[in-house]
């Protein structure tokens, strides 16, 4: 089976491009072809990608596509159209945490698209919802995370030591984490926070940082994603404060490392991570609560190093064995 993956790719970064790197490796393991198109390029080149992929997609079976909502949407116009003029077999993922507000601002874009394919995925109960909501068929498959047995390893003691993989955008309110950081500071004075990633808002983080009096905190800027566990294995804690959110693949790496995972109660995040049992959650944008989980997470150590045990089973859920069943069947591949 040829397989093409069209997305808004980027290498290395994770997210969106991280799962199609993944996916086109466990296809590719498995003796298949697997490509990757990106549609990420110059507006004035983006003229010319239905060309460039109707020339490109000739050569496979099926076109499946990566997308998400406002210019994350734009592989599915191009994937979608081409997919229909070649009578290719064509499949949809739609990511992304923001997709509610982007199916009811273009219902008519999005129901034009998404009802013209062989198959629409979503990630979680969440996504589905919407494409309820729209009247739209999908099929539930989660990410996939790549486990490695090594990688786990439970902490004889949880230190205050913090860590956020998210990009700095507003979207993911890191200025939500300094809040609660700075107070529970004051109890813990070497407490450690890591701020992995970059973005629009990285300079205005730093200031704020600076303003806030605040120490121990390490910006690392954007690291490259088979790294990411070098940073994981260094702390103990994993803080994640988005105000929208779909399925972020970092709580599953953190989950996956040992980590206990505190998170804003947001879209598809209590799909994964069930409160009290996998990890802990707390209400969007309120710093307060975030503090309260933070401290009750060093102070109770042996409910939390429980929850970190179960949050490790849980997350096996999420390997390419659990998965690629469902993957074949919507390609039409015998499994």
């Amino acid at each position: 089976m040829k397989v093409l993956l069209i997305c808004n790719y980027k290498p290395g970064v994770g997210g969106i491009s991280g799962q199609v790197e993944l996916l086109q490796k466990h296809l590719r393991e498995e003796g298949h072809t697997a490509d990757i198109f990106t549609t990420k390029t110059s507006f004035l080149r983006r003229l010319m990608l239905p060309l460039k992929l109707q020339h490109r997609a000739k050569q496979y079976d099926v076109l499946h596509i990566h997308c998400c909502s406002g210019w994350g949407f734009l592989p599915a116009v191009v994937g979608i159209a081409t997919g229909r003029r070649l009578s290719k077999r064509t499949v949809t993922t739609y990511h992304g945490g923001g997709g509610e507000a982007f199916f009811d601002k273009h219902s008519k874009l999005v129901r034009h698209f998404l009802s013209r394919t062989n198959a629409n995925i979503v990630l979680s109960g969440f996504l589905a919802n919407i494409f309820d909501k729209h009247h739209l068929p999908y099929t539930i498959i989660p990410n996939i995370i790549d486990l490695d047995d090594s990688q786990f390893h439970l902490r004889e003691t949880l230190k205050p030591n913090f860590i956020c993989i998210r990009a700095h955008e507003p979207l993911y309110n890191i200025p939500c984490i300094l809040r609660a950081f700075k107070q529970v500071q004051t109890q813990l004075p070497d407490a450690t926070l890591t701020l992995v990633g970059s973005g629009s808002e990285h300079d205005n983080l730093i200031k704020e940082v600076a303003e806030m009096g605040l120490h121990h905190v390490n910006f690392t800027g954007r690291v490259d994603n088979n790294k990411i566990y070098t940073y994981l294995d260094q702390t103990d804690i994993m803080l994640s404060t988005p105000t929208v959110d779909n399925m972020p693949v970092s709580l599953l790496e953190g989950m996956n490392a040992g980590l206990l995972v505190i998170s804003s109660r947001v879209g598809g995040v209590p799909y994964i991570i069930k409160n009290g049992m996998t990890g802990l959650l707390f209400e969007s944008n309120n710093h307060e609560e975030l503090i309260e989980k933070m401290l009750w997470a060093i102070k109770n150590q042996t409910i939390a190093k429980a929850i970190i045990q179960q949050a490790y089973c849980a997350v096996k859920a999420y390997r390419w064995e659990c998965i690629k069943e469902k993957i074949y069947k919507i390609y039409g591949i015998p499994a």
